[in-house]
């Protein structure tokens, strides 16, 4: 995924002063087959888990147990219990996750701008806001929950909502805003505010939208 212009991520109301899991840490990109390939992944990015990341320093740890030849099955690597390959939401659905926990998760970075060189990634120090995060590097990556609103900014939509359309769905990991909720059991948004404004100290960041995550209810 090429890094995409004007992206930008907030959490605006929520509980997760109590959810302990709703921020996790991860890698983002994509797969063929077993093999993973890192990728660029911008701010507010919508992405779900794959599988869980080798714990570093593990990777080809042999370990037993179970029955298998002479009694024994052999597995390569150990892996960290909540740290995941991150990889495009296609959808506003995650398999297996139909509650208020969608399996949806936002990229979060919390950090400052990196520059990279080789196998170096450099950090520089001041702006925060809406910055991507560069491949095989980790992230954090916020769940988005049912009932919680968020801001993101104007990057984040391949259609921009506007005053006729006030519902944002998820596709190839961005929001896009149509007229009507869906009605297919997956997890959408309700636009809260339109004309929002990014902000980080003096500097006018662009455009924020405020939406709110809801859960659709399927027409039998």
């Amino acid at each position: 995924m090429a890094y995409i212009k004007n992206t930008a991520f907030e959490v605006y109301v929520t509980n997760s002063k109590r959810n302990d899991t709703q921020n996790i840490t991860g890698k983002f990109g994509s797969f063929s087959g077993q093999t993973f390939t890192p990728d660029v992944c911008s701010a507010g990015f919508l992405c779900v888990q794959n599988s869980l990341l080798p714990n570093e320093g593990y990777e080809n740890v042999v370990t037993r147990g179970g029955a298998g030849t002479n009694g024994f099955v052999e597995a390569t690597g150990i892996t960290n219990g909540n740290s995941w390959y991150m990889v495009t939401a296609t959808s506003g659905n995650a398999v297996g996750l139909t509650g208020d926990h969608t399996g949806i998760y936002a990229c979060n970075t919390y950090d400052v701008a990196r520059a990279t060189l080789g196998n170096l990634a450099i950090n520089i120090p001041g702006k925060t806001l809406g910055l991507s995060v560069p491949a095989d590097e980790r992230s954090d990556f916020t769940e988005l929950i049912v009932g919680e609103q968020y801001n993101w900014g104007a990057g984040n939509f391949s259609t921009k909502p506007t005053t006729d359309l006030l519902y944002c769905t998820i596709a190839n990991g961005l929001l896009v805003a149509q007229a009507a909720a869906p009605t297919d059991g997956s997890v959408y948004f309700q636009v809260m505010k339109l004309d929002g404004r990014f902000t980080e100290g003096a500097f006018d960041a662009g455009e924020k939208y405020t939406l709110r995550c809801l859960r659709s209810k399927a027409t039998a």
